[in-house]
């Protein structure tokens, strides 16, 4: 037998010739143009477009960290690269709905991914039917059906036969709240002023002391913006966060003011609730004013406290409870405010009574009541005078630091003045309102096998146990079934679910301004305004929860509603959340059902599309006006919203949009915004050819309008002209040229082949939009050069951040490729041992000034990883269709961990330019010189500012790859 049998095979094969690892290499990175998503192949292309449709839904939610993530990942997906492979669920899970869809599942405005298939039917006129869009501002068809015929014509619709019972499957699972830990207020600020508002906390609220964190909030809690400018602290704290502390503590003192008046009123109707609500909102807030005040805990400027506003001090008190409701201290706001004001948890005389401008206006309604203004004092610190004077020639006046106050103080001086008058029509002030007992309500006896199921799902899904079953049957209890079935109604101590919605309201919004609190100051102390937005949830946000919920399963309605439109789904969601606050309190606000959790993490606190169409109007100069037709029978009353748009040149263009059924005028208005937002992302999508003409035409009069309407613009704007995609910047800044040059494709045709672009204006705001991603201040070099770690990947980060910069700033002094290949030679040899195989030959390569930078800096940094490891470093070169392959192969180098971030780095940060990273390798791929002369003015604007070097600059002559590389031992 042949001993060497099963010893041959056993050897590795011969390691390939350098020439052969060279194609290799580069065959091996042109192979990779997929990605393998949950059990998915996606070109990178598709991933690009989809991760640029994420990071702008991002950015419209706000939150900055996703937006940051998608951008630069979206960077990473060039043909050759190696993604990472490992994304977060959120990310894989919105990845996988936008390619299956099309576009983003969300119901407010914004990019959209469009297939041409669904735009080839024309229509006739500019009215766009409710299909022409993926999603949309309403709810879909299986929430929110279109009114049907026999509905509209007053006729009671024919009964549908029967479904079979199919219990609905609801998810259960409760989570527990992991929130990030809160930044730590600066102690020059806070530290003094946290122990003596915690000292006086202690006093109002005995048996309390604050813990140091609290302590340290609270101390923030009573600065006043001018403050921090005067004390020169808006740069570590900015007025952001005062505004953020006082929405929670506003939110707070809400839920707190209607829980403590569930337990004694028992008003008839969800109007009267709200109208004592705010009456006893006003008397609890200047109660805690006055104690603020007499306390004397705001910190305010100089200029502020010579006569602080009343609202000063209000403002204060709710940052105080806005703290402790932040840092979990529910309870201790409670009581505060119950110290503070006595009446939290009684009918009130002085909440029950009503202002002295209405009180006014009942007594002397009949002689006719006027008033009118005047004011003295500097800008900054005006006193209004306001007179009011009857038919008759009464006569009061009084003043105040707003129009309101002075009116306020006229009429009261005119009641007093005619005390008698006021007397005898009523308009002495109220008692208290009188009070019945409150009684709970019960579960119905025989509700029907969907409400009684979804009693049950609800109970456990709050764990709720059996104790709120009355409570869940009430928030499932829409106002017509208990028109229709009065007496099951009354046997449960039964109502409709109108006072719990309107309590499940400001419940909502306490929760979410919790969550988005959190979001915002896990981030630092210095978030800008849109970080720092919050804004109350929708009816469209609540009835998704109660979809998600299938509420519209268990809902009792009438026989002549669906239980399925938008504002009833949206009322039980509401009134389901109440229900469980009623029993579990501040609890859930650290621990709540997965679904309410998810829900609340990702709600929107952006701009809805009415607000998205007027910044982008604002930023180019386009005027607009809303008009409104309304159409069919008063109980069935709809809007049809109309813009007029008028751009700088003054050219107008209209656009209507109709939706089925009726729609309110808010409804309404929303839906055209959204479409013309559509339509002027239509070239993105790729669904020019298929636009009807009215919608083509809507969207040359945009293009050309934002092309008109170009100025100079400051960082902010271009954040969010970045943010909407505007004019394919998203596509510049992504490092796609080639998505970009489509774009400008599509849209030479509408601009027409001698159409006018403002070239300087467009080339500064492309090359502007550029330089803030490349090395703003959110940019990936920047965050790297911030990176603060000791450990080797920190300092390895920071290296890499100079290294980049070097070469996207200065670059070196050498003329051509072997020039920055011969001198570093010369300095590197020395110390390691090198092989440079130049394999060039003849062909034409001509390179950015950048990716001489870029050769450079590569050079530099794989040859001190090989010095430091001690190991030779070989260099091939070639030339192939026009781009030069540098494959630097490293052995006894862990190669990704060093050089991973600055390949990374470079290929984000300069244009053409690749560093690919393998195990034993970095293949630098620089792409060359494109030629943009035949260019549309449009396309060639943006590849000129891509390139970061003016056209008329460029390097006029190519590299000579015939001449031979020298040595050291050739000089």
């Amino acid at each position: 037998m042949n001993r060497w049998v099963g010893i041959v095979s056993l050897r590795e094969t011969a390691p390939p010739t350098p020439l052969h690892r060279l194609a290799l290499a580069i065959d091996a990175a042109r192979s990779r143009t997929s990605y393998q998503l949950a059990g998915l192949s996606v070109p990178y292309g598709r991933m690009r477009s989809a991760l640029r449709a994420l990071s702008q839904e991002q950015a419209r939610r706000r939150d900055w960290g996703r937006y940051t993530y998608c951008v630069d990942l979206a960077g990473d997906f060039f043909d050759g690269g190696h993604p990472p492979t490992g994304l977060p669920s959120w990310l894989t899970n919105e990845l996988r709905t936008f390619l299956e869809r099309g576009s983003i599942a969300r119901p407010t405005s914004g990019r959209r991914e469009q297939t041409a298939s669904r735009r080839t039917a024309p229509r006739p006129s500019q009215h766009r039917s409710a299909s022409t869009r993926q999603s949309r501002s309403v709810l879909p068809e299986t929430i929110r059906p279109a009114r049907s015929a026999s509905r509209s014509t007053g006729r009671r619709p024919v009964p549908e036969a029967a479904r079979p019972y199919s219990r609905a499957v609801r998810r259960l699972d409760v989570h527990d709240v992991a929130y990030s830990v809160l930044p730590e207020p600066p102690a020059s600020l806070a530290g003094p002023s946290g122990r003596e508002v915690g000292e006086i906390l202690k006093k109002a609220v005995p048996g309390w002391a604050a813990g140091g964190e609290v302590t340290a909030w609270l101390g923030l809690a009573v600065e006043h913006r001018s403050h921090l400018y005067e004390s020169h602290h808006a740069n570590q704290v900015t007025p952001h966060v005062l505004g953020l502390l006082d929405r929670l503590g506003a939110t707070a003192l809400d839920v707190i003011l209607l829980d403590a008046y569930a337990r004694w009123a028992t008003p008839r109707k969800a109007g009267e609730q709200s109208s004592d609500h705010a009456r006893r909102r006003s008397a609890a807030g200047l109660a805690l004013g006055r104690w603020v005040s007499e306390q004397a805990l705001v910190r305010m400027g100089a200029g502020e406290a010579q006569q602080p506003a009343r609202s000063v001090f209000e403002g204060v008190a709710r940052q105080i409870l806005g703290v402790l409701s932040l840092c979990g201290e529910h309870e201790i706001a409670r009581r505060l405010v119950s110290s503070l004001w006595p009446d939290l948890g009684r009918p009130s005389a002085e909440a029950g009574a009503a202002d002295p401008v209405t009180l006014a206006h009942t007594a002397f309604h009949k002689e006719g009541i006027g008033y009118s203004y005047g004011e003295q004092g500097p800008d900054h610190r005006k006193l209004f005078r306001a007179t009011v004077q009857t038919g008759t020639g009464r006569t009061a006046a009084g003043t105040g630091l707003s129009k309101k106050a002075a009116r306020a103080a006229a009429a009261q001086a005119l009641l007093d003045a005619h005390s008698q008058r006021g007397e005898a029509t009523g308009t002495e002030r109220k008692a208290a309102p009188a009070t019945s007992s409150v009684v709970s309500p019960l579960a119905y006896a025989q509700p029907g096998n969907r409400h009684r199921d979804a009693v049950s799902d609800l109970a456990a899904m709050f764990e709720l146990g059996h104790r709120a079953n009355g409570s869940l049957a009430q928030a499932l209890t829409h106002g017509s079934w208990v028109q229709e079935n009065r007496a099951a109604t009354d046997a449960a101590r039964q109502r409709d679910n109108h006072l719990l919605a309107h309590h499940g309201s400001h419940v909502v919004d306490h929760l979410a301004a919790h969550v988005r609190v959190r979001q915002a100051l896990a981030h630092g102390l210095t978030p800008d305004e849109d970080e720092a937005r919050i804004l109350t949830a929708s009816d469209d946000d609540t009835a998704r929860l109660g979809a998600t919920l299938q509420l519209a399963d268990g809902l009792l309605t009438s026989r002549g509603e669906s239980g399925q439109e938008r504002t009833a789904i949206s009322d039980a969601a509401q009134a389901v959340v109440a229900a469980a606050w009623r029993v579990h309190g501040a609890r859930l606000l650290r621990r709540r059902p997965a679904v309410l959790d998810d829900w609340l993490s990702r709600l929107e606190h952006q701009h809805d599309p009415v607000t998205v169409l007027a910044s982008m109007a604002t930023t180019y100069g386009i005027d607009h006006e809303y008009t409104y037709s309304v159409s069919g029978p008063d109980h069935l009353k709809g809007y049809t919203a109309t813009i007029e748009l008028r751009d700088a040149q003054g050219r107008t263009r209209e656009w209507t949009e109709r939706l089925p059924g009726s729609p309110g005028k808010a409804e309404a208005k929303k839906a055209t915004a959204e479409a013309v937002i559509d339509i002027l992302a239509a070239p993105v999508n790729g669904v020019v050819d298929g636009l009807p003409d009215q919608e083509r035409e809507l969207l040359v009069f945009l293009l050309r309008a934002q092309l008109d309407g170009l100025g100079r613009t400051t960082e902010r704007q271009r954040t969010r002209i970045l943010a909407r995609g505007d004019l394919g910047t998203d596509l510049l800044t992504t490092g796609d040229p080639e998505a970009f040059l489509t774009w400008a494709d599509r849209v030479r045709p509408l601009l027409g082949e001698d159409g006018t672009v403002p070239r300087d204006a467009l080339r500064d705001l492309y090359r502007k939009v550029l330089d803030d991603s490349r090395t703003g201040p959110r940019s990936l070099l920047r965050r790297m050069a911030a990176d603060s770690g000791s450990a080797v990947s920190g300092v390895i980060r920071r290296n890499a951040a100079d290294a980049v910069r070097r070469a996207l700033i200065s670059g070196p002094q050498a003329a051509s490729v072997r020039d920055i290949v011969q001198d570093w030679w010369r300095d590197q040899a020395p110390t390691t041992g090198i092989t440079i195989r130049d394999d060039m030959a003849q062909e034409a390569f001509c390179p950015l000034p950048v990716h001489l930078g870029a050769l450079d800096e590569t050079l530099t940094w794989c040859g001190e990883a090989a010095e430091a490891a001690g190991t030779r470093i070989d260099v091939d070169l070639t030339i192939q269709d026009g781009t030069l392959h540098v494959l630097l192969s490293l052995n006894q180098v862990d190669v990704q961990a060093a050089c991973d971030d600055f390949g990374r780095l470079l290929s984000h940060t300069l244009p053409y330019t690749d560093c690919l990273v393998g195990d034993d390798h970095v293949l630098l791929r620089l792409h060359g010189w494109t030629e943009t002369a035949s260019l549309h003015p449009l396309g060639k604007a943006g590849i000129d500012a891509y390139v970061a070097w003016p056209l008329d600059q460029r390097p006029s002559t190519t590299e000579d790859a015939s001449l031979p590389l020298r040595g050291p031992s050739d000089e």
